[in-house]
């Protein structure tokens, strides 16, 4: 591994290179565990495999940490210990290049794919699952939690939210993917100003932003949405899940939450059903020792068997008893 220090007019900056290729195969997890505790705050990661293999390459700022990190797929935890012994507060993102990243945070499930971006916090405990056999590539990186001490909503804002590739398609999107492209080649001004963009941008395209006062229609239709959206993500695993309950959470009426649905390319129902599906999929995936299929069925909120059957065979082309052979699916 190398440290680099770097100078530049504006801040001081150091880059990090990692490479498990460097140093023993014996000595690769715990080599990698090390360095993402040192530039990532503290985790407990674990894996199970044969060989790991991993590349990390970061950038440390006085305002936060971008790094792209590769790496056989693990599981990593942060633990009300790791959470004691980091040194501060702050809201971590991952910009998925590929593989799948589950995250457990808040009572809540969230699946990210490549091209989406996922956000959480390091002071509540969470649980990271890489998709099993398929190596993960991403863009992390970690926020000061004091950054946006001026936002009354930091603490929603960034509990357990995956942002879509298409709310990504703007200046958010463009200024990640030129820090994945150009970490190691740009100078370090350019990569911290977008990196400073980011920061800017974040609030903005998750939801409420700083000094939003007045909105438009549209605009609080689709704060309206991505609180529903919340809501009903928290609550996958509740079999009575319904627009009734979603309108009650919302002060709104059920007529308001279809109306809301309306404005996407699903009803309340095929959403539910779809984002259920999926997380059975990643308990087939991810667990070695797997319950029985019914059991999976009934933690994600599907209270008939005959209907989860049905949709699964729909939605993955095969049944949940053979997908465990699928993981290409």
């Amino acid at each position: 591994m190398s440290s680099i220090s770097v100078g530049a007019p504006a801040r001081a900056a150091r880059l990090f290179v990692w490479d498990s290729r460097l140093g023993p195969p014996t000595r690769a997890f715990g080599m990698f565990r090390e360095t993402i505790c040192s530039e990532f705050m503290p985790w407990t990661p674990e894996y199970s495999g044969a060989e790991f293999q991993g590349r990390v390459e970061s950038l440390s700022f006085d305002n936060g940490t971008v790094g792209r990190v590769r790496m056989s797929p693990i599981t990593a935890t942060k633990t009300k210990s790791n959470i004691a012994n980091s040194v501060f507060e702050c809201i971590h993102g991952n910009l998925i290049i590929g593989g799948e990243l589950k995250v457990e945070q808040a009572g809540r499930t969230n699946i990210a794919k490549p091209g989406e971006l996922v956000l959480y916090q390091s002071y509540d405990p969470v649980v990271l699952t890489e998709k099993p056999d398929v190596p993960c590539d991403n863009l992390a990186f970690i926020i000061p939690r004091s950054v946006f001490a001026d936002d009354s909503n930091v603490d929603d804002l960034f509990r357990n939210v995956v942002v879509s590739s298409e709310r990504l398609s703007g200046p958010l999107g463009s200024s990640l993917n030129l820090m994945v492209k150009g970490l190691l080649t740009s100078s370090e001004i350019e990569i911290s100003g977008l990196f400073d963009a980011c920061i800017a941008l974040l609030p903005l395209v998750i939801g409420t932003g700083f000094g939003e006062h007045l909105e438009s229609g549209a605009a609080k239709g689709n704060r309206r949405l991505r609180e529903a959206l919340r809501y009903i993500d928290r609550n996958l695993s509740n079999p009575d899940l319904s627009p009734a309950l979603v309108a009650a959470h919302l002060g709104v009426s059920v007529r308001y939450i279809h109306k809301l649905f309306s404005t996407t390319a699903e009803t309340f129902g095929s959403y539910v059903t779809g984002q259920r599906l999926e997380r059975v999929k990643w308990d087939l995936l991810a667990c070695s020792q797997k319950p029985p299929i019914a059991a999976m069925a009934y933690r994600w909120g599907f209270g008939d068997l005959s209907t989860f059957n049905r949709a699964f065979k729909s939605r993955f082309a095969c049944a949940p008893s053979r997908f465990g052979t699928r993981i290409d699916s």
